[in-house]
């Protein structure tokens, strides 16, 4: 017998119609891509989207047609998340930082038909256009200026696309599995990997994200304001687009200016409370803010991803009193950890949160699993002690990439991880499996071994990476920054880090570089850093 409950397709345009309705007049702020200020609020936003909605479809572009994007956090992009999406297209976030090459193979492989670009990434497309026959018509994301000559065809301006159409419209109702977001990972080798999201999973996962132990839920959603520092081209803007109209949060999006200064100045300017960023990213703002007596009192939660943060930065957020929440994510499975502390862990000693804090990469979310497997595949338990490779399981998370068929879906999705999983579900990654080092048969910890050179009160950032060794076959290098203003020696630090790794952890070299390269997000980029000191001209470590 089944139950007698309403079947309405979870559909991401319920969201917007949600808040349309009962948070109509909530502000959203955008920069243009010019740097000034719009205004809307959802209302307004609905209109818009409807609007774009209704031309796209009049045009031959509606139900399961193949929608991209070559654009930032502006207004003119979120229209076109909730029109392209709204009737049942699917929409293709490229990345315009990825080299064109890897571009056109992304365009290619999804069949992209209709594409979107801005002032930016113009030249982008015109660079590629005789590369992707499979599109057929230019939309240019305009600003209230005319359409520029551009040897696209055809290419239209947005604002003469929709002259002619209705701000009114009734979404058309589909399958909830139907395909929302084509996004692409960016930690592979060779060509990116497609994963292909359902409105079902993003709906559930913004749901996962809104609930109380998330990260908003410390007061009344409409009185918090929320900047996705994330670009719409990575994971959807750490899904902000979609739990901002669900909870009624004021929506503030950077449009393509990144910088810290710009980012800082949004905080103070419209009061945000919410924003997530990588620890890089957090460094800076922390640091222009403090430079430049900069107003971050708004601020009271900070999303941390990607990397593990340094203790100074958490130390950082403490003093001015930002609660920072370390998350886990991936392209493949989206806000699949919580950043709140398990239950009574506020009620343990200062220094204890701390090293907590600093460890765990956030705890399962609702609707998500979580398994250790040793290298014969047999589960490892969530002791906390037991380390093994990580998988994911959920609602929200691909059973396979795009261009495989159903015989390489999986019901466990390897996340490449190898990790540690306390029992109340809160996650330590360890390593990356292809960043670990294997010195004389036994592994190292990278990230293990990072974390005990951030924890040093001179160290900014740190990376370990495998040198080569005639006898051990890999020994660990370690590149640092340091905190600006401080100064530290290879000594200091060795002595520093021999009280928190095994002695025979303990790098064979370090070196003090000014920048430590970073990959189109904000992570540390181990490729460069191992194409620079693992190069024809490196020295192998001499064995001693």
């Amino acid at each position: 017998m089944f139950g007698l409950m309403m079947d309405i397709p979870l559909q991401i345009s319920r969201l917007l119609d949600y808040a349309a309705e009962y948070h109509s007049e909530t502000e959203i702020v955008g920069l243009n891509i010019n740097g000034r200020a719009e205004r809307t609020n959802y209302a307004g936003l609905r209109k818009r989207a409807a609007r774009l909605a209704n031309a796209v479809s009049d045009q031959g572009y509606g139900f399961e047609s193949k929608h991209a994007s070559l654009s930032w956090n502006t207004i003119n992009h979120l229209e076109v998340f909730y029109a392209s999406l709204g009737v049942g297209a699917s929409l293709h976030t490229v990345n315009p930082r990825l080299s064109e090459e890897h571009i056109v193979y992304m365009i290619n492989q999804v069949e992209d038909e209709l594409v979107f670009v801005d002032q930016t990434t113009l030249p982008i497309a015109e660079s590629i256009q005789n590369l992707v026959p499979c599109v057929k018509m230019w939309v240019y994301l305009d600003e209230g200026e005319g359409l520029p000559e551009s040897s696209l065809s055809p290419f239209v301006r947005k604002s003469d696309f929709v002259s002619e159409y209705s701000e009114a419209i009734v979404w058309p109702l589909f399958d909830e599995r139907q395909a929302s977001v084509i996004g692409y990972t960016s930690g592979t080798t060779g060509m990116p990997k497609g994963v292909v999201q359902s409105h079902r999973g993003n709906v559930l996962s913004a749901m996962g994200m809104s609930m109380a132990d998330g990260f908003g839920g410390y007061q009344n959603g409409a009185l918090d304001v929320v900047m996705p520092i994330a670009p719409f081209f990575h994971t959807n803007g750490w899904q902000m687009p979609f739990t901002a109209p669900m909870n009624g949060f004021k929506l503030v999006l950077p449009g393509r200016d990144f910088s810290p200064v710009n980012l800082t100045n949004l905080i103070g300017s419209e009061g945000v409370t919410i924003a997530g960023a990588v620890p890089t990213v957090w460094m800076d703002i922390l640091d222009i803010a403090e430079k430049g007596n900069l107003d971050l009192s708004s601020l009271r939660v900070a999303l941390v991803a990607g990397s593990r943060p340094s203790m100074s930065l958490l130390d950082n957020f403490e003093k001015n009193g930002i609660d920072a929440l370390q998350m886990w994510g991936m392209t493949e499975a989206i806000a699949s950890t919580k950043g709140t502390l398990s239950p009574g862990a506020d009620q343990l000693p200062a220094e204890e949160q701390r090293q907590k804090r600093l460890r765990s990469q956030g705890r399962t979310s609702f609707l998500v699993k979580f398994e250790l497997r040793d290298e014969n595949n047999k589960r490892l338990p969530n002791d906390g002690e037991s380390q093994g490779n990580m998988f994911v399981r959920g609602d929200f998370v691909a059973s396979r990439y795009l261009g495989q068929d159903e015989t390489q879906e999986v019901d466990w999705m390897d996340t490449g991880d190898i990790s540690r999983i306390e029992p109340d579900g809160a996650i330590e990654i360890v390593d990356r499996s292809k960043d670990a080092i294997k010195s004389g048969g036994e592994w190292i910890s990278t990230p293990l071994l990072e974390g005990a050179a951030i924890s040093h009160e001179a160290i900014e950032q740190a990376a370990a990476i495998a040198m080569p060794h005639p006898r051990w076959q890999e020994r660990p290098l370690l590149l640092c920054t340091l905190v600006n203003g401080a100064t530290c020696s290879k000594e200091d630090l060795l002595g520093h880090m021999r009280e928190r790794v095994a002695k025979w952890w303990l790098p064979d070299e370090i070196i003090f570089i000014e920048t430590m390269p970073l990959t189109s997000i904000g992570k540390i980029d181990k490729v460069a850093i191992r194409k620079i000191y693992l190069g024809k001209d490196s020295k192998i470590i001499p064995d001693s």
